[in-house]
């Protein structure tokens, strides 16, 4: 059973966390050395799979109400971490030389991969727009929250495809728009929901 104080500190997080301003895409300091070719760019990639892979495993057993407001936390927490593997994914790239056919070919199929996660993770979190509702210690909603992170990751999501779509080769290049489409319509679609 929670006490008031524990009420009252989670009242207070919850609130910091839903009241921070947003700060404009960044990307991190050109000082930070980065590896720049398409291996990076994939294991890039793969770091943005596994996040996604953890933040739709949480959002998939978040409750919603009082009893979820520590995997609201939690979700907000894993929401940012996956912004910032965004960030350094375009980071990487922007620095990379475009990538040769063999390399174009692994960053592909780093995406294609990625894609149908992304949409996973969407439309779990449409399913949960109910508990998103009533999230904020069971009293007041989060989707407001859930919905400005939705717009974040879609910016970031396109400003990511843009950049490794600017580095593929030929063929690989014209496919691209098809993947990053699929990408934008689910963000589309889960922005919407909320």
């Amino acid at each position: 059973m929670m006490t008031l104080t524990s009420l009252l500190t989670l009242l207070t997080a919850t609130t910091a966390l839903v009241t921070a301003t947003p700060s404009p895409i960044s990307i991190p300091h050109p000082a930070i050395k980065l590896k720049r070719d398409a291996t990076s760019v994939v294991s890039a990639v793969n770091t943005i799979s596994s996040q996604l892979l953890t933040l739709n495993t949480t959002v998939t057993s978040y409750p919603g109400g009082i009893e979820g407001t520590l995997s609201a936390l939690q979700i907000q927490a894993e929401t940012i971490q996956l912004e910032f593997d965004l960030k350094t994914a375009i980071a990487v790239t922007r620095q990379s030389a475009n990538f040769t056919d063999a390399e174009s070919q692994s960053v592909a199929e780093a995406f294609v991969t990625l894609e149908p996660q992304i949409a996973s993770t969407l439309d779990n979190i449409i399913s949960k727009k109910a508990d998103f509702d009533d999230g904020l210690l069971g009293i007041a909603s989060l989707s407001f929250l859930v919905k400005f992170d939705l717009q974040e990751l879609s910016a970031l999501s396109s400003a990511l495809g843009s950049a490794v779509q600017g580095k593929l080769s030929g063929v690989y290049a014209q496919l691209a728009p098809l993947v990053l489409d699929e990408i934008s319509s689910a963000f589309k679609k889960a922005i919407a929901a909320y």
